[in-house]
């Protein structure tokens, strides 16, 4: 069997992001003697980090002579792709073929750019970022303890149909004919310290006075999951590629295992903040979408971005939590951070970014 503490080179791409600078730096304690590399098109990290990192290129994973030209003299043991772009706020739901284009252009098309000159390098493991959108962007279904087995294809979102054709290009059995061996990762929502997309959008309902809302009877549940849980699931299928394989051609749904009452989730982040809505008025499901075009008209009236609209409360209603059995199983994953822990971790570090913004400061 390979040993694990071989100095393995490993590239991890979207490496100055969310989940890839965390990553970086625990693959660079967990295992010393590998040579940790990023990939990204931007390289906004931290001194630390920097110092430690064996290469830094920067690149665009949308072009195909950009991406070729990291691997010209360097080709890796195993690569992490988590580069990718997640539409935020309004343009989650959009449905404007511009937006489309350009969620495709990264998250697929870059993922056939990667893969591609990965294995015209010679490099052969991948592990691909994916996400539970695969399945929970098609919002006309509730999703009650989804696993593997769900079939894929019928995301409509941008974002969710984009790794759609990613992840199912990543385990076609074409392209491991061409010899790559990889397993694909689907996440639920993520939040944590550094986390500027959810907790802000959550934040935001109490200075709109959003908060009072609850769209449908309140019952239904949902995923979601701390930074550093989804960084281990990711360096334990890393490992489980350099190793043993079992995890070869899989994908994998992970979560923290604690699916909560949606609208309740809300309530604790807000009262992190120390904000509890004096009354709650629950708007009948058949409501839904008038209360969500009524939310967009006053947004649009007093010129704020929007946070509630018809894609955010018909996403609201419905459940959405999964099965991490298969991944307990092959990877070995078991979440470590709690979600009560891991929302006030996230809403303590939100609370410092608001501080040093309302200072001026970065």
């Amino acid at each position: 069997m390979t040993n694990i503490e071989s100095p393995f080179k490993v590239l991890i791409t979207g490496g100055a992001g969310y989940i890839g600078s965390r990553l970086a730096a625990t693959l660079i304690e967990r295992h010393p003697s590998w040579q940790i590399s990023i990939l990204d098109l931007v390289l906004p990290i931290g001194r630390t980090l920097h110092e430690k990192l064996h290469h830094i290129f920067q690149a665009d994973v949308t072009s195909t002579e950009s991406v070729s030209h990291v691997f010209v003299d360097y080709c890796p043991d195993l690569i992490i792709h988590s580069a990718g772009i997640v539409p935020s706020r309004k343009k989650r739901y959009s449905t404007d073929p511009k937006d489309w284009n350009l969620v495709k252009a990264v998250n697929y098309d870059g993922t056939r750019h990667i893969v591609d000159a990965a294995l015209q390098a010679g490099c052969k493991k991948l592990v691909f970022t994916s996400s539970c959108t695969v399945t929970v962007d098609d919002l006309d279904h509730d999703y009650f303890f989804m696993n593997e087995t769900v079939p894929l294809g019928y995301a409509h979102l941008h974002y969710g149909k984009s790794k759609t054709m990613a992840e199912e290009y990543v385990l076609s059995p074409e392209v491991a004919e061409r010899g790559l061996i990889a397993c694909a990762l689907r996440p639920c929502t993520i939040i944590g310290e550094g986390d500027r997309a959810v907790i802000s959008v959550f934040y935001d309902l109490i200075a709109k006075g959003e908060t009072n809302f609850i769209v449908g009877d309140g019952n239904n549940l949902y995923d979601f999951m701390y930074i550093d849980n989804a960084v281990m699931a990711h360096v334990l299928a890393a490992e489980n590629l350099l190793t043993t394989q079992t995890a070869a051609g899989q994908a994998f749904f992970i979560s923290n295992e604690e699916p909560v009452y949606f609208w309740d989730f809300l309530a604790y982040v807000w009262a992190q903040f120390d904000h509890h809505p004096s009354f709650r008025v629950k708007i009948p499901t058949n409501l839904a979408w008038a209360a969500g075009w009524m939310l967009e008209w006053w947004t649009w009236w007093t010129r704020t971005a929007p946070t509630l609209d018809r894609g955010s409360v018909k996403d609201g209603i419905r459940t959405q939590y999964s099965d991490n059995q298969k991944a307990r199983r092959i990877l070995g994953y078991k979440p470590v951070i709690g979600t009560a822990e891991a929302v006030r971790r996230t809403c303590e570090d939100y609370k410092i970014y608001l501080a040093s913004q309302a200072k001026g400061k970065p």
